[in-house]
């Protein structure tokens, strides 16, 4: 048995949860937390990674997971600051993850069909992604008129049928991600190997190579910042 402690504090929830990877190769949750906290994630994230640890009944996991972002540029560095300190000081391997990976993977296992995720980004921008059958695609950093330019033709059929998620339906349309959100034991699943490769060999997965996924060069527009 390995525990696994995932994270992500990049957008405006909190999601924190405990896995058991079994010697079977079965992921089972443990114990998790998700919440709404668009302003509070620094102090929501440390407590409840400590209720999350104390209810799974560990001194620590054998392995850290976090998202990365795209998100907020605040709660990207609390993301990562924090990864890093926690599996520095437990001396554990640590993977980081595309934040709307992770979103897309849990609402297209929910739903089975193609689905976007739309987290808005300021500037008249959302971070886009979408997910099916082929697989992810994303993230990307982009007004809501362009994103079907960006679409690759083989995919346009798949968009087009799509599920839309948001952040916030009243700037990009779509089912409200607050209302439901999202769970990190899909795209463990799909990184399953990757887990186990971390488990196996910790050394190439060091705490120093978390980086914030900023996907923007610059939060800062010289026409906007709205």
């Amino acid at each position: 048995m390995k525990r696994i402690l995932f994270f992500d504090a990049t957008n405006q929830w909190v999601l924190v949860e405990s896995f058991l990877l079994t010697d079977q190769g079965d992921l089972e949750v443990v114990s998790s937390y998700s919440g709404i906290h668009p302003r509070e994630s620094s102090k929501v994230l440390v407590q409840e990674l400590q209720n999350v640890l104390g209810q799974s009944k560990w001194n620590s996991p054998d392995l850290m997971v976090c998202a990365l972002g795209p998100g907020s540029f605040t709660g990207l560095r609390i993301a990562v600051a924090t990864a890093r300190n926690l599996a520095q000081l437990w001396k554990i391997p640590a993977i980081g993850l595309d934040s709307l990976r992770v979103y897309t993977s849990f609402y297209f296992q929910e739903v089975g069909d193609p689905v976007l995720v739309g987290i808005e980004a300021k500037q008249k921008k959302i971070y886009f992604a979408m997910e099916d059958r082929r697989g992810f695609f994303g993230s990307i950093d982009i007004k809501p008129d362009d994103i079907m330019e960006r679409i690759p033709e083989d995919r346009v059929q798949a968009f087009l049928t799509s599920q839309k998620y948001s952040d916030n339906p009243e700037f990009y349309a779509g089912i409200p991600i607050l209302e439901n959100l999202p769970s990190a034991s899909a795209i463990l699943n799909q990184e399953k190997d990757q887990i186990v490769e971390a488990l196996r060999f910790p050394d190439r997965y060091p705490y120093w190579k978390l980086v914030p996924n900023y996907v923007r060069g610059t939060y800062v527009d010289e026409k906007s910042t709205v």
